[in-house]
């Protein structure tokens, strides 16, 4: 897969929309959606008996920097300055519980840190449109856990989709692979313009059983927000202890 174009097309997107992206982190913090998921970061966070070093992937504007608590150190990784430097002022930033934030701009994908480097790291809102799960990130995430650390994200679940956007994308399945080469090559590109990897819960439970994480839970939310409708598969892995 070319990350690098798929980065580029992003990049591009996310630049037109910082100023609106930021000005919905407003909207968001007040939903149902957000207080929910924010329980459960703070959760994880006090999971551990003392304060943890953790790592945002796909900050974006820093929409849940201040959800998180016992939190030593925050690195949030993104793709645009221009996201980050939103970020540099996030919503409720009085909440944060950390001074020490450092923000990287970074394609996840090709970026590495040394191994046991965290002890929570979470994704939210990244993965689906544009951002694949894969087995070699998830590895990757595995490593630079420390032992007993834990990961938590999130993906969109096509099971949440519009019918007619499930029957399309069932369709062009069936039909791909009698279409004449030209045809082919003509979805293709359209569809690496803005590729799609929502997932449904039992691929994302088999993606994960290819990694090195030996327990996982996946379950699929409704996403209560008036910015966006669909479901979400959720996913907390934990590495051996």
């Amino acid at each position: 897969m070319n990350y690098e174009a798929i980065a580029e097309t992003l990049k591009a997107d996310y630049r037109k929309i910082t100023e609106q992206y930021r000005q919905d982190d407003e909207i968001e913090v007040a939903t149902e959606n957000h207080r929910r998921l924010g329980a459960t970061l703070k959760d994880i966070c006090r999971s551990f008996p003392h304060p943890i070093h953790a790592l945002d992937v796909g900050c974006g504007t820093g929409r849940y920097f201040h959800c998180l608590t016992n939190v030593r150190e925050l690195v949030g990784i993104d793709l645009t300055e221009e996201m980050l430097r939103a970020a540099e002022n996030p919503v409720c930033s009085e909440e944060i519980p950390t001074r020490n934030l450092r923000l990287v701009c970074a394609n996840v994908y090709q970026l590495d840190f040394p191994p046991e480097s965290f002890h929570f790291i979470y994704s939210l809102g990244m993965f689906g449109n544009g951002c694949p799960v894969t087995a070699d990130l998830c590895d990757r995430f595995y490593r630079w856990l420390v032992p007993g650390g834990k990961l938590f994200f999130d993906t969109v679940d096509v099971a949440g989709l519009p019918f007619w956007n499930r029957a399309r994308r069932q369709a062009r399945q069936m039909v791909y692979p009698i279409l004449a080469r030209r045809w082919q090559a003509a979805l293709d590109e359209r569809e690496a313009q803005h590729p799609f990897f929502g997932l449904t819960q039992r691929g994302l439970e088999d993606i994960l059983e290819q990694t090195e994480f030996p327990e996982f839970h996946v379950r699929s939310q409704v996403c209560e927000s008036p910015l966006w409708t669909g479901r979400h598969l959720e996913c907390l892995a934990m590495k051996t202890a």
